[in-house]
């Protein structure tokens, strides 16, 4: 960690440097302004520092023929050298430089800054902390130089004194502060875990001080270069301590974090909207219309001991058509759908194995009615147990058994759905393969609408390519049998591909654009048959 500290202060060296850089270059153009310096300054300017000190020797040689009348130049040519030397990290040199220009009482308001720099890259600590109080005093830098401060502090035992110099720093203004903000609060958690692990039972304070401090440091800036860092060693305290269960007792690892929020906006077109009621007709509109979909999904997964997990999760959704029509906009629907998901870690095959038990609610809302208002349009209760197992070379496949009960607003159209389906997830080198297969057996009241069906899809995706966006094809196939009505309708086929591009901002935000093609034949082409395209964008945000 010290080594790691100390790239870090290189680092804040290099990018004070940018910040201030035009301020140098200026005092450089004023010097070029006089004939003797116009070369050295061009070189410096030109990123050419050892050049610049060759100049600069040369003309030192010169101005000591008359040191008493050129003493303002010479102090000022030292400290030009300083600053070269600094820059190519011969920091004795810069010692050296800076020594004679503040000996000869050149002090301008950088100079402290840079000394203090080149006698902290050479150990020089008692010493650098005397140039960084003086750079803090003249209020150059004041973040960056107390940091040094409290850092130099903290190096030769002084802990007080740093933890002191650190807090200090919360203090400054946020332009002062801003580029050390988060690091001093990170040594301050490195003291206090220093301190607490000499204690024979850290545990308390570990979990009550040290953790809450490096969080503290973590939510200062989540997207910078410490952040991964400052996660990392909360994450080794967390299992040093036991603190937080990393997984459980079949091997398979625990959520982190357990919570899960997701919130998306899509718009689209759909070139045919279709509305089914009941699952027993299909109509068509025949129109296209833009449409708006909001969804928030939300789940807290909660652990009992290191073998049982249960998911208490809510869903809510809600669609909009643009085109105002009846046959478009009684299809402006709401859903409400929460749900409870639980799992029963165990080994089979020697391997992690789940055994899995849902219940799901859904209540969804629809204007049925074409009146402009949203009313109950269909109520189900879905029960669920499966497996999840790794039998396969590779990749994890789930068998499942689903029970749905469907309460309808129409007459005659409640039904029962019984579904056994596998799924199986294998990685291909780089890409991923998803494989769905359901077998599914509706029973209406209004028997005339009993079907079997079977469906049966794949997608892959691929690997982010340039690390720019992701890829995504899928194809499904859905095979109904309408075994009471198979005369009229004949055997429907329904045929689905799509394509997906994802694309990540920073953490949080995914775009996804999407196209799915839907085409269902059937012999019944009033009531069944149809074909439509649907092109959408969908933004995500990720809690």
């Amino acid at each position: 960690m010290r080594i790691f500290f100390f790239i870090l202060m290189i680092m804040l060296s290099f990018l004070s440097g940018i910040l201030w850089a035009q301020e140098l270059t200026d005092s450089m153009n004023s010097a070029s302004q006089g004939s003797i310096y116009s070369n050295a300054s061009r070189l410096f300017m030109e990123g050419k520092y050892q050049s610049t000190v060759d100049e600069l020797d040369n003309l030192e040689v010169s101005l000591k023929k008359h040191p008493v009348r050129n003493k303002s130049d010479l102090a000022f040519m030292y400290y030009w050298k300083g600053i070269c030397f600094n820059r190519l990290q011969e920091f004795n040199k810069a010692i050296v430089s800076f020594r004679k220009s503040l000996d000869m009482e050149y002090a301008p308001l950088d100079i402290n800054y840079e000394y203090g720099q080149a006698l902290f890259a050479s150990e020089k600590y008692l010493e650098a902390r005397v140039q960084f109080r003086e750079s803090f005093e003249k209020k150059f830098k004041r973040g960056v130089s107390l940091y040094y401060v409290a850092y130099i502090s903290k190096e030769l035992g002084e802990f007080e004194r740093a933890r002191s110099f650190y807090k200090s720093i919360s203090k400054l203004s946020d332009e002062e502060a801003k580029e050390v903000r988060q690091a001093s609060e990170l040594q301050i958690a490195e003291m206090y875990l220093e301190q607490v692990e000499k204690r024979e039972d850290p545990f308390s304070s570990i979990e009550s001080v040290v953790i809450p401090q490096y969080e503290k440091s973590l939510k200062i800036d989540q997207e910078s270069t410490l952040a991964p860092v400052i996660q990392d060693k909360i994450t080794k305290l967390q299992k040093k301590y036991d603190l937080v269960m990393f997984q459980l007792r079949n091997g398979r690892p625990t959520l982190i974090p357990p919570h899960f929020l997701r919130f998306s906006q899509e718009f689209g077109l759909d070139t045919n909207v279709t509305f089914s009621p009941a699952e027993t007709t299909i109509s068509k509109s025949k129109q296209k219309s833009l449409y708006s979909r909001s969804d928030f999904m939300g789940r807290y997964t909660f652990y009992v001991r290191d073998f049982f997990s249960i998911s208490p999760e809510l869903r809510f959704n809600f669609t909009h058509y643009f085109n105002r029509v009846p046959e478009i906009y009684r299809n402006d629907n709401m859903l409400f759908a929460p749900a409870l998901r639980t799992s029963y870690e165990h080994t089979l095959w020697q391997k992690p194995a789940s055994f899995l038990m849902d219940y799901d609610y859904n209540e969804a809302k629809r204007d049925v009615n074409a009146e402009k208002k949203l009313e109950f349009n269909s109520r189900t209760h879905t029960f669920m147990i499966g497996e999840r197992f790794n039998y396969f070379s590779s990749g994890e496949s789930v068998l499942r058994l689903r029970h749905r009960k469907l309460e309808s607003y129409l007459d005659g159209s409640d039904s029962t759905l019984t579904s056994f389906v596998f799924e199986h997830v294998k990685p291909i080198e780089m890409n991923t393969l998803l494989f769905f297969l359901s077998y599914d057996r509706m029973r209406v009241d209004t028997d005339a609408f009993n079907t079997n069906a079977l469906t049966l899809r794949g997608d892959l995706i691929f690997a982010r390519i340039r690390d720019w966006f992701t890829p995504s094809l899928g194809l499904s196939t859905t095979l109904t049998d309408p075994i009471n009505a198979r005369a009229a309708r004949g055997r429907e086929l329904l045929i689905n591909p799509s394509l997906r591009v994802a694309k990540t901002f920073k953490k949080s935000w995914r775009a996804n654009l999407k196209y799915d093609y839907q085409k269902n034949n059937s012999k019944d082409q009033e009531n069944f048959a149809y074909k439509k395209s649907i092109f959408a964008l969908e933004v995500e945000y990720l809690f």
